[in-house]
This record gives C-alpha cells, structure tokens and sequence, in this order.
C-alpha cells in the first residue's frame, strides 16, 4: 500500500511540476513524456527527438530511487550527520556548532562571535535540502560589514538578527577552492558531482558517472546546475573534461566549449591528479557500503578533496545531459537489482 502511494505521488509530483515550470513544449508533448515518467524539460536536454528515451533514467524512476538506501538515508539527507559518519574516511568541513531556534550550540569553548572574529569567510546552512536552498556563504568585509552570497550587505548586529531566526543550521568552515577548481570560474565555488554505486554481485563500489559542475554569472556564489550552472562530463579514466550541458530555459540546446561569461576554456581541460582523486573516492565509498548509491559533491580544494555533502537519491539531468545512464551495463545491472527499472 505504501509503494503504491509513493508510485502515483512521483507520477503526480512529475506532472504538478511541470504545471508550475510552464517548460515552452506542447500540451500533448508533455503527456506523452509524463506517461513515459519524463519532466518536459528532459525533452531538450536529453534530446528525446534524436535519442531512445529507454536508454534514460527517467524523472519517475529517480524518485522511486529514493528508497535505496534506507534504513541509511538520513546519513546523506543531514548535513550534520553526514559530517559525523562520512567525515572518518574523506575530508569534509570542519562544522563548529549548530543553530537551534536562533540560538547557537558551539562544539567547543569557542562563541559565535569568536568564530565570526577569526574567520574571513564561512558556511552557514540548513542540514536538510539541496539546490542550493538554505546556504549562506559569508565574507567579512571589516569587524562590522558582512556579504551574503556575494549579495547582501549585513552588519555585524544585522547578521545576528539573522542567525536568530535560524532552525536546525549548521555553521561551518569555508572551503577554498584550490588552482583549478578557481581557473574554471573564480566568482563560484566549482564542485564535482560524482555518482558512486555498490555492484550488488561483488559488494564494491565502482563510480557510475561523474561531471564538473560550473558557476556562471546568474548562478554565483554557487554552481547549481538548475540555477543556470554548467555541467562538464568528467573522463573517468583520464579525469578530461567534455564541452558542457546547462539546465534548459526554452526548446534550444544548448552546449559550450568555453565558459559563457569569460571564454574560458572548459572542453579538453584536465582535472589534476585525477587518478588519486578517483582512488579517494571508491575508497571512501567502499568504507561506507550501506550507502548503495551516493551522490557526492567535492570540492578540489588547496588542501586536496574534500566532500561538501551528499545525496542520497542524486538527480541525473546533470549527468545525463551527456550521456544516458542505462547504456551502461553495470548501472542497469543496479537499477534492475532494486527494482527500480
């Protein structure tokens, strides 16, 4: 009975959704995608027209991944768990306290104000929700003046009127991107999306896709992918990046070789010690097996990886704008195992 609610609600949350997002496709367009469990938008960005739509993950079978990880999900859905458990096996951000009903927790003799003096930026954000929903990185100006995600302006007294109305936020370090990830886009933090799956037939983990993800202009501070950011496929043996995908706003699709607001090239570039990097990865995996699928965000930062956080059940368009998921034999071997294909 439970599956049977959930399997009608990801149908309808699929046809509310586009509904709201009005994507410019025809009435009967969209119906024949929701009856095959697409969002309009996926026509475009996957390029339904030239391509199989049985070689995709579809947006219905996404949402019914959700279950995957269970009874584990709350590892990847809280940020503070998720610095907890993740953090004994791959670099993650120091988290320094935690906002309760706007009053803050500290994780060790340090204050709020302590934090806020010694440090020139940091990481305010709510430990449930992606999209980039609920994240606030803070610059220090001088003792008194504060930016908000690169906007707003906040004084010193103005700023803890906002960390009062906070509930169930984390405060934690500032990650600074290394060389490369700020030669791709210095106003944005650029992080890797990697998908990473435990082969139900031999119980190790092995990465099923991976891209880089690229701020622009109307994306920064950040670089989600829905918000107008870039997405490069990543080689997996090389670590060589593709031209990019960006999420589609009209019937066109659209790809770049170099970045749209600088002209900096992206396609052909190479992610330094990518082989390491992909060690780290399955390695961390591997430590953490009832995670059957994890969807890692990673930053190259000066001190080397680091995982900003995870998902539990990680939305493919960003991947998928390059190639499909079940092309692969191994990741239709996963999907098929759980029943979700």
């Amino acid at each position: 009975m439970k599956f049977t609610y959930y399997k009608y609600r990801a149908k309808l949350n699929i046809v509310k959704k586009d509904l709201r997002d009005k994507f410019p496709l025809s009435f009967f367009k969209k119906l024949s995608l929701w009856k095959k469990g697409f969002l309009a938008e996926k026509y475009v960005l996957y390029q339904l027209d030239k391509h199989n739509y049985k070689d995709y993950l579809s947006d219905y079978n996404t949402s019914m991944a959700r279950w995957i990880n269970e009874p584990f999900n709350e590892i990847l859905t809280n940020k503070f768990i998720f610095s907890q458990c993740v953090g004994k096996y791959i670099k993650v951000p120091e988290t320094y306290g935690i906002f309760i009903n706007g009053h803050f927790s500290s994780h060790s003799n340090k204050t709020l104000d302590d934090l806020m003096d010694a440090m020139t930026m940091f990481v305010v954000k709510i430990v449930s929700g992606g999209g980039g929903k609920g994240v606030y990185i803070i610059q220090k100006e001088n003792d008194n003046q504060y930016i908000l995600n690169n906007k707003t302006r906040y004084s010193h007294k103005e700023l803890h009127q906002l960390f009062k109305t906070l509930n169930n936020y984390i405060f934690t370090e500032y990650i600074e991107p290394g060389d490369f990830s700020k030669s791709l886009n210095q106003a944005s933090v650029n992080t890797m999306r990697v998908v990473t799956m435990i082969d139900p037939k031999t119980n190790k983990a092995f990465i099923a896709r991976a891209v880089q993800r690229i701020g622009v202009e109307a994306s920064a501070p950040q670089d989600n992918f829905t918000k107008g950011g870039l997405s490069a496929a990543i080689d997996l043996d090389t670590g060589t990046l593709s031209d990019c995908t960006t999420h589609p706003k009209t019937k066109k699709h659209i790809r770049y070789t170099h970045h749209p607001d600088t002209n900096i090239k992206i396609e052909g570039v190479t992610i330094p010690n990518w082989q390491s990097i992909r060690e780290q990865i399955i390695n961390a995996a591997n430590n953490l097996p009832m995670l059957k699928i994890i969807g890692w965000d990673f930053v190259i930062a000066k001190e080397g990886l680091v995982a900003i956080e995870g998902n539990h059940h990680p939305d493919p368009d960003v991947l998928q704008g390059h190639e499909p998921l079940l092309i692969d034999e191994r990741i239709k071997a996963f999907y098929n195992y759980y029943k979700i294909i």
